[in-house]
């Protein structure tokens, strides 16, 4: 008989770590393949970036959602950033490059405000139980916040603008959430 429940006990605990595996992989709004997809385009980026020794990648942000590539930061040159969006478009798997890199060095001063405006936005949305916050990716140049990745809802997405537009040094935001259910 004990032989019996403690076979019965195993397979409920079996089961209830199992529905709530399942429940922690549904919080995300892509797909576990999509993700996977995605963070390796952005190594493989990175990598031809670090090997390039015209281009400093230490200043340059990859971000990809559904194989689009998405460079941000600054370079010193109009030729460093025409080169950055060579490199991103010619590696494989890469659909498109929306090259936001800047020309000219940022200051200290707007390194670190820019700095501290994304940790202050990623708390504000880490708290947020609306927006859940693991898929949005915050970036910041002289004030001008943008948010990139996915969110289940439209209000989630709303919600996410409303944190960004309150963070104290935001000067504009650009929203481009994505709303989707992939996989939930």
């Amino acid at each position: 008989m004990k032989t019996r429940i403690s076979t019965f006990a195993t397979l409920g605990l079996a089961l209830v770590l199992a529905l709530t595996m399942t429940t922690v992989a549904c919080s995300t709004t892509q797909s576990a393949g999509g993700q996977v997809d995605d963070a390796e385009l952005a190594s493989k980026v990175k990598a031809k970036l670090a090997a390039d020794p015209e281009v400093n990648p230490f200043e340059i942000d990859v971000d990809v959602n559904d194989g689009v590539v998405r460079l941000s930061g600054s370079v010193d040159t109009a030729a460093d950033r025409t080169e950055a969006g060579r490199l991103a478009a010619d590696t494989s798997g890469v659909v498109s490059v929306n090259n936001e890199l800047t020309v000219g060095d940022k200051t200290a001063g707007e390194t670190i405000d820019d700095a501290s405006i994304v940790a202050r936005l990623k708390t504000k949305l880490a708290a947020d139980l609306e927006v859940a916050a693991t898929n949005i990716d915050v970036d910041s140049e002289k004030g001008v916040v943008t948010l990139s990745g996915m969110v289940k809802t439209a209000n989630a997405k709303a919600e996410a603008e409303k944190l960004a537009k309150g963070t104290k040094g935001v000067t504009h935001v650009h929203n481009r959430l994505k709303v989707g259910n992939d996989n939930m």
